[in-house]
């Protein structure tokens, strides 16, 4: 009986077909991973920034790939290759695809999943329709699981990240706070009473006023500089509003441009001073553009601006709802793909950062910048090094 089903099994037409498809599918890993690589580019993915990240993002290509043929194969058997996918994505949580923004994971994440639905598609077009239809939805079934499965631990995994830059940071500061203190403060107060020693000692061996109030003026003169210091720390460690600098010159920025009726809403999210002041200039100007495009060229009815600051990176997202324009329509002198996008483009690629714009005529514009932040400076912020 069990070498009849088998011999039904393997006669089966939809069993075939399915397995058919499975090694297309398997044979076309190598230019779906092509075509994957060219889509990240065309959106400035992070995944190719560095030839790590795009390294452990074309394993986790092949493993959804592998997953998906796999289930193909199988139809009743769970896929051998979800346990290597789970652990693979699972120990990116400690490696460099940590770092990369849910945004960018689930932007790369819908870029596979057309990619291998365009080419399962294709591979499938000879095949009959009842049977093409039933591979197909299981081909879809399995790539839904594995690209979720990437998310779900991405996700984990950038909160994890998260957190780690925040320790660091609070660790960071803490560390040089107290090598401050140390050698500014303490060497101040220890210089102090050193003097008073010389004074008291000065006193004790009759020595003249002169020389007495030259020891209490080195005194008084180190007790300013600990004072002096003190302030400044007092000063930068006072409780800073994070949404204020920027938010407000956005905002001013807007309310003197904006015709009547149209909606601004602009929201800075976190800590505006862990941006350098070169890097909160720059990205001023840049998001500033954007309005003035928007408000001036585009008339909207709402302009939405949206900052996330992070201590390790400042995300951006923008969008109105005005005329929009054509991306591949050559510069004009006064258009909106003149020279203010250019010097956009230019400004964020200054800062090692990217920036990528989305334009519908009639419908409207978006945008979203991602800028990495360099590390803390040695010395405690408010501090002269």
């Amino acid at each position: 009986m069990l070498k009849i089903q088998t011999q039904t099994e393997e006669t089966d037409p939809s069993t075939a077909s399915a397995r058919l498809l499975a090694d297309r599918l398997a044979l076309g890993s190598d230019e779906i991973i092509c075509h994957f690589r060219n889509s990240l580019d065309g959106v400035s993915s992070p995944l190719i920034s560095t030839t790590e990240l795009w390294g452990e993002a074309r394993e986790h290509a092949r493993l959804v790939i592998q997953e998906c043929a796999e289930a193909l194969r199988e139809s009743e058997q769970p896929s051998a290759a979800n346990a290597a996918l789970g652990l693979s994505v699972g120990l990116s949580t400690r490696g460099p695809l940590q770092s990369v923004h849910p945004a960018d994971t689930l932007r790369s994440s819908g870029l596979l999943f057309q990619i291998c639905l365009q080419y399962l598609v294709t591979a499938a077009a000879d095949l009959p329709p009842e049977q093409s239809s039933a591979c197909l939805g299981r081909a879809v079934a399995a790539l839904n699981h594995s690209l979720a499965t990437c998310l779900q631990v991405s996700a984990a995994g950038y909160d994890a990240y998260l957190l780690k830059k925040v320790e660091e940071s609070a660790t960071g500061h803490r560390q040089r706070l107290a090598r401050d203190l140390h050698d500014r403060l303490g060497q101040s107060l220890a210089l102090a009473y050193r003097c008073l020693d010389l004074h008291d000692q000065a006193v004790d061996e009759g020595y003249g006023p002169p020389t007495r109030a030259r020891h209490l003026a080195r005194v008084r003169g180190a007790l300013d500089e600990a004072t002096g210091y003190t302030r400044g720390l007092i000063s930068d460690l006072r409780t800073r509003p994070g949404v204020t600098g920027l938010a407000e010159a956005l905002l001013e920025y807007a309310e003197a441009h904006q015709a009547p009726g149209v909606r601004v809403h602009i929201e800075v999210n976190g800590d505006e001073s862990w941006v350098p002041a070169g890097h909160a200039e720059e990205l001023f100007l840049v998001l500033r553009e954007f309005l003035r495009n928007s408000l001036t060229h585009a008339a909207p009815s709402t302009v939405a601006l949206e900052v996330d600051v992070a201590p390790h990176r400042v995300d951006c997202f923008a969008h109105d709802d005005g005329a929009g324009f054509d991306q591949a329509a050559p510069p004009t002198r006064e258009g909106r793909s003149g020279t203010g996008l250019l010097s956009m483009r230019e400004r964020v690629q200054a800062l090692g950062g990217t920036l990528h714009l989305t334009s519908v005529p009639g419908v409207g514009t978006g945008m979203r910048l991602s800028l990495l932040l360099p590390e803390p400076p040695a010395t405690a912020p408010g501090v002269p090094a």
